[in-house]
Formats: structure tokens, sequence, C-alpha cells
């Protein structure tokens, strides 16, 4: 703490009126006490009944969603800061990130009217614009860090009374909940902790159990289970009960729910929103492309038009603005780090990743009854494969071909299980490099390697990052690659963003059509 160097400190009062709940992915760190009212604060899945002076610590990345009583509005003060660690090392100053020990909801064991009087002196200090002032104020929210630091009796609140019986609850909603059981939890009588609940909830204890219950049901609808391994998974022994209560709560038979309510669909990897777009609907989201490659317009839009809405950034993706968008089902892949906030915006559908586009397209379409759009798709590539097979073999003979991806980090030649390979292997019918270990997806090779291989034909990709392209520079200066065939004969070609493009059907279509065209081959 002695070396924390605060860059920005934001000193406010908040009141939230609304019923409904506010939901946000916590973006700086926050020291907040509760001045008064009722109503539950839910951190990254852990829910917490709020009272006078109760203190807590948010993180970034942490997912909130605050719900008050209308009868009794919550108040809090916040501070909320940003800030490095200072670290010396070899008599050179540098910074990492902050890493605030303390979070969630704090129990402080001593000095808290000290605590107090010092929050006081900040929320009702008046701090001008001068730089004097400023450094006044980080000083004193720097003391009072280090004070909640020192005071904090457990880092973990032991969980008592309604917190226990929520988070059995929400933890639990498959098994067989009794209100008894919970009212004794949370030490009420069983009426009092309905009544409770439903003030600060709006809904009652068992429709809080069945609101959790149909989440789960409507992720899971788009698994391959049947309706009474669902209906099992989310607490129901009986499957024509499950329907019946699923049908009540969302209006049709879980049978129907993707084909008939599923409409605004958010993506969140490349290549599912081509795949939703070429099953004749329109993504909510996608991801960007223009954090990951060079030139993004190397291929031409889907021809049903790009989507519209939230184009995310790759590498740091916002789910506030995703949560703004109310989707009814978040689509991603297995290859995307699982994240926790997804499930609390929407279902969300992790599907596992296949190189074999048309596998994909079809498991979608089955199950959003879209089957003729997947089966059109199918056919257009399978003829298209047969035709530009046939015309590189007339033009070329056999022919072998390499993808090579470069980046700041590594170059990496990619084989035959990774989408690239399936494009120029499977769909084009060329060849890997002899000497290419043919059970690796992909080898990371030295400067000279390129001649190792000896590749007909080279498609090279150059992250869209200062170092990449400064090692590709080498890269083109080495001996390995000037000597090699593909690079003498001229036969070297830019691979833009086929690398991302072929993970859809649309942009497989398109690649295979542009690798036709570097080879001279022409299709219409």
């Amino acid at each position: 703490m002695e070396q924390l160097y605060l860059s920005s400190v934001h000193i406010c009062h908040y009141a939230c009126i609304s019923g409904e709940p506010l939901h946000r992915i916590w973006r700086r760190f926050t020291v907040c006490r509760v001045m008064d009212g009722k109503g539950t604060l839910t951190i990254d899945n852990v829910m917490h009944t709020l009272s006078s002076d109760d203190w807590f610590v948010l993180s970034p990345g942490m997912n909130v969603e605050l719900q008050t009583d209308i009868e009794a509005p919550i108040r809090v003060q916040l501070i909320l800061f940003s800030g490095v660690e200072l670290v010396r090392s070899h008599n050179v100053w540098h910074t990492k990130p902050f890493d605030f020990p303390v979070t969630g909801k704090l129990e402080l064991s001593s000095y808290r009217r000290d605590i107090q009087e010092r929050m006081d002196r900040l929320m009702y200090r008046s701090f001008t614009a001068a730089e004097s002032d400023n450094i006044g104020k980080k000083y004193l929210v720097h003391e009072l860090l280090i004070q909640l630091m020192n005071s904090v009796k457990s880092y973990v609140q032991p969980q008592v009374g309604m917190n226990l019986a929520i988070n059995y609850m929400t933890n639990h909603y498959t098994k067989d909940i009794r209100m008894h059981d919970m009212a004794r939890l949370a030490g009420l009588s069983v009426n009092h902790f309905i009544r409770t609940f439903k003030r600060q909830f709006g809904m009652t204890p068992t429709d809080y159990i069945q609101k959790q219950r149909m989440t789960k049901a409507k992720q899971l609808l788009f698994s391959t289970d049947k309706i009474k391994i669902i209906a099992e998974k989310v607490g129901y022994k009986d499957e024509h009960y499950f329907s019946r209560v699923f049908k009540k709560n969302e209006g049709v038979a879980p049978t129907l729910y993707m084909k008939n309510k599923v409409s605004r669909i958010a993506t969140l990897y490349y290549g599912l929103d081509d795949v939703v777009l070429t099953l004749g609907l329109k993504p909510v989201s996608a991801l960007s492309y223009v954090q990951r490659v060079a030139h993004p317009a190397l291929m031409s839009a889907h021809p049903a038009s790009s989507p519209q809405g939230l184009i995310l950034d790759s590498s740091g993706q916002n789910y506030d603005k995703l949560r703004g968008l109310q989707p009814d089902l978040i689509i991603t892949s297995d290859r995307m780090e699982p994240n926790e906030s997804l499930h609390h915006i929407a279902p969300t559908a992790i599907l596992k990743h296949t190189n074999q586009v048309g596998e994909s397209l079809l498991y979608m379409a089955d199950i959003m009854g879209r089957n003729e759009y997947a089966i059109r798709w199918i056919e257009q590539h399978a003829n298209l494969s047969h035709v530009l097979q046939k015309r590189i073999h007339s033009e070329w003979g056999k022919q072998s071909a390499m993808f090579i991806r470069v980046s700041s980090e590594f170059y990496r030649m990619y084989g035959l299980h990774n989408q690239t390979g399936s494009l120029l292997y499977d769909d084009m019918g060329l060849h890997m490099p002899e000497n290419y270990p043919s059970e690796q997806w992909a080898v990371e090779m030295n400067i000279n390697d390129v001649q190792l291989y000896n590749a007909d034909h080279l498609f090279v990709m150059v992250d869209p990052t200062a170092e990449a392209r400064t090692q590709f520079q080498r890269l083109l200066k080495s001996d390995g690659w000037i000597t090699s065939k593909a690079v003498q004969e001229g036969r070297v070609y830019d691979a833009g963003d086929m690398f991302f493009q072929t993970l859809g059907p649309t942009g497989r279509v398109r690649a295979m059509k542009y690798v036709a065209k570097q080879l001279g081959v022409i299709v219409g």
C-alpha cells in the first residue's frame, strides 16, 4: 500500500430510487458505504442484504447487481479510484497493476468510528481544482484504504440470515427446496420470510427458484439433450410438468422456444455471426476483426449485409453495452475464455469448435428450425469445392501449400487440423508439404524453416502490430525465406483475414474463391 499511486479519485453520493435491478460490470476500484435503505447487492453471484453502515470494496471486473426496496431506497457514499503500484528494481521504478487485497463485503473489527469519520471528511469537504487540494484528497483516500485493510476481521463476510437463504436458493435451485427450511436459515417465520423476500425482490421465493430454473433451461435447450434430460437437470422429475411450466413462463413449449422466441442473438466468437447470417437471421452483436487482422476488408461482407448491431472489441469486450441489447441468446465458442458475466445477461450457449463449418451450421439450423438454409449452403459448398479442385488440378497438377501466421511472438505454420488446413487441403485439394508432421495442428518454426518445408505456395498472415511487422521484415531477409521455392517462383500471397473468415460458412466460401483467384483460377 505504501507504493500505491492513485491516478484518479472521484467522490460522490448515489441514491437508487428505481425498483428495477441495476446491472453493471464494475470498471474502477470503489469503496462503498451504505447510508440507509433496504435492498440487496449481488457481487459475482454472491448476494448480500443491505443495511445501514454496511461497507463494501468493489474491484474492476466484478459483476454487480443492485436491487433496492422501493419503499426504502438505498443511499450510498462512493469513492471511485484508479491507481498503479510502483515497484523499484535495479534502482529503476516500474509500474504494475494494483490489486487491493480486500474486496466484497467488509466486517470491520476495530476503528469503525475512525473510519466513518475519515469517510465523512472526504464526503463533505469541499475540494477545489487546485493541485494541492487534489494531492490532499488522494492522501486522505490512501489513508482510508490502509485503515480499511487493517481493520477488517475477515476478507470473506460470514453468510447469515437472509444472505444464507438466498445463496442456498441461488446455488441449489435444481433441488427440492422447502420454504420452512429457507425461513429457518434466515431466522424468520415462513410468512415473514416470504414477505421480506417479496419486498426485496418483487417476487416470491418460489417465483425466484422458478426463474433460475427457466434461465438454465433456455440455455440447455441449445444442447443436444432431450426435454426429459433438460427437465431433470433443472429440477423437474416430470418432463410434462416442466413443459407446462415453461410454456406458462415463456409463451411457447420448450420444443418450439428456439424456433419461435429467439430472434435477438448475440455472437461472441469469430464466424458465429456469419453462421447466424447464413441461417437468415441478423445477430445483434459480433466481434471486430480490426484488432486481429491487417486487412479486414480483403474479402467482401456477407451478402445478407453485415450485422448492424454492436461490434465488440475483440481484445476486451464491453459487456455493459451487450447487456443493453437485451439479447434472447448469447452464442460463444469453447475457444473463448469462459466468463460468468454472460449468464447474467442472457442464456449462453457454448459451442464446441470444429473445423468442419457445415457441421456447426447444421447443428444450429436443426435447433432453430432452419435446416433448409444449412442444406443449401452445404450443397453450394460441396459443388464449389468439386469445381475448384478439378480446375486447380488441371492448371497446376499436384501442388503443396502452407499457411503461415506472423505475430510479435512467433512464426507459426498451420497443418491439416485447423480451419486453414481444412480450407486448403479439404476444400481446395492442395497438399501439405512432405516434411510437415501431419498429426500437428500447428508448428512454431524458426526463421529459416520455410525452406525446410518448401511448399509450392505460401499464404502469409501478419498480425496488425508494429512488432509483428518487424518480425515479418526479419523473415523476408532470412536465407530460408529467400531460397524457398514459393518465394523464388513468386507464389507468396497475402492471407489477409482468411484465418478468421474461414471460421464462418460464407467466409469459408469467399476464402475458397480468394485462394483460387491467387492461383489463377477464376470462378464466377
